[in-house]
């Protein structure tokens, strides 16, 4: 196709998006997932609780290529899903280790020497993460990708190091995640701190909280987050409301459901 000054159009890309949640252990993120539109999980963990979900086996998928099958079939079958979810990422690595492993003939990711395993690994990511794309592109599935979520020292070139949450990869893998996504969340319970006299004129932090959960989608220092559509800092997830509160900022859902109030 030539190019031209003349043909130069204004767009306004709807395509479905690309979303990471990710946070603390039992927050709900399966379930925040499963309430998208006509789901289908392809499962590497045990995650889903007492949640009644469509998936392909009675149990996880235990390799990377059984993942790719799985993707395979979404790309080619005759279905009506319209969002996929991988739960979760941080189960899915080490089914990619063990393939790379086997095709370099390696006993662990490690034996390639020092880094150079996972940088072989990104070549396989990119694979990954482009079949899921394709999902989106050629089959208009909004694509979940779940994660557990860890607690690592950051490094910041103008201040002191401090500790945040991020992504429970390997720093490659997660940046490549993160920077394919176009909504990354970070969900956790909203906590309040409040200082307590504890004698000799000290002070003792006091966490509490009432179970309320947030999805916080702006990066902060404590915290990898993201979002490429202008949603509000942090919204509050109420159980079984959490798309709605979702949906009228994304692409391709903005009219499947009522307005929700941001935190």
């Amino acid at each position: 196709m030539a190019l031209s000054l003349i043909n130069l159009v204004r767009r306004k890309s709807e395509k479905p998006p690309r979303i990471v949640f990710y946070g603390v252990p039992g927050v709900g993120k399966t379930t925040l997932a499963a309430e998208f539109p006509d789901p289908v999980v392809i499962q590497t963990e045990e995650g889903a609780g007492n949640l009644e979900l469509t998936t392909f086996a009675d149990g996880p998928l235990t390799s990377a290529a059984e993942v790719d099958e799985a993707i395979e079939l979404l790309l080619t079958g005759d279905h009506g899903f319209r969002t996929v979810i991988l739960d979760s990422l941080d189960w899915f690595e080490p089914m990619l280790w063990a393939a790379v492993c086997k095709r370099n003939k390696w006993d662990s990711i490690e034996d390639a020497g020092f880094g150079k395993g996972y940088i072989a690994l990104d070549a396989d990511w990119r694979y990954f993460l482009g079949r899921m794309n394709a999902l989106r592109d050629e089959r208009g599935m909004t694509v979940i990708y779940l994660a557990h979520e860890e607690i690592k020292g950051f490094s910041d070139p103008e201040r002191e190091s401090y500790d945040r949450y991020r992504l429970r990869l390997h720093k490659r893998a997660a940046e490549m995640v993160v920077e394919a996504a176009d909504v990354v969340g970070f969900m956790n319970y909203v906590t309040t701190v409040r200082k307590e006299k504890s004698g000799f004129n000290k002070e003792t932090a006091k966490a509490s909280g009432v179970g309320q959960r947030v999805l916080h989608l702006a990066e902060r220092p404590a915290f990898t987050a993201k979002n490429r559509f202008d949603m509000p800092d942090s919204i509050l997830i109420k159980r079984g409301e959490g798309y709605a509160a979702l949906a009228k900022y994304l692409p391709g859902h903005r009219d499947a459901a009522p307005t929700a109030t941001a935190a």
